[in-house]
């Protein structure tokens, strides 16, 4: 039986699947025919286990996920500039995809939830 306070907001949904389809088309920029494919590969898979786990309302997976997409959005960001023709669209589109969805982890109503699920609903921080 979940309550309204342990119930997922659908902002957290969103933002799970707009973080794993913004990592995704930043590793299919970085994967080129020179790129680190290992890396990329494994940077993606690594986030895609904390968005997921971001998404069940666990704080750390929310962190480690908004580092990771940083982190492969900076990687691909040299393969994507070295592409003339459509590499910095598709950076760009990458970026407007996982952007808002960090963002989105960091709402009000995702940091309910994740009070919720993590058992601090009374901690107050900052004192």
């Amino acid at each position: 039986m979940t309550t309204d306070a342990t119930r997922r907001p659908r902002s957290v949904t969103l933002a799970v699947v707009l973080l794993m389809l913004g990592a995704l088309v930043a590793a299919t920029t970085a994967t080129g025919p020179q790129g680190p494919a290992t890396l990329v590969l494994l940077l993606l898979a690594v986030c895609f286990w904390f968005a997921v786990r971001a998404g069940r309302g666990r704080r750390t997976a929310r962190t480690a996920a908004s580092g990771l997409t940083a982190a492969l959005l900076v990687v691909a960001a040299p393969f994507a500039l070295d592409d003339p023709l459509y590499g910095g669209t598709t950076l760009l589109v990458a970026a407007l995809l996982a952007v808002p969805g960090v963002v989105l982890l960091y709402r009000p109503a995702a940091e309910a939830y994740v009070r919720a699920r993590s058992g601090d609903d009374d901690v107050e921080y900052g004192e």
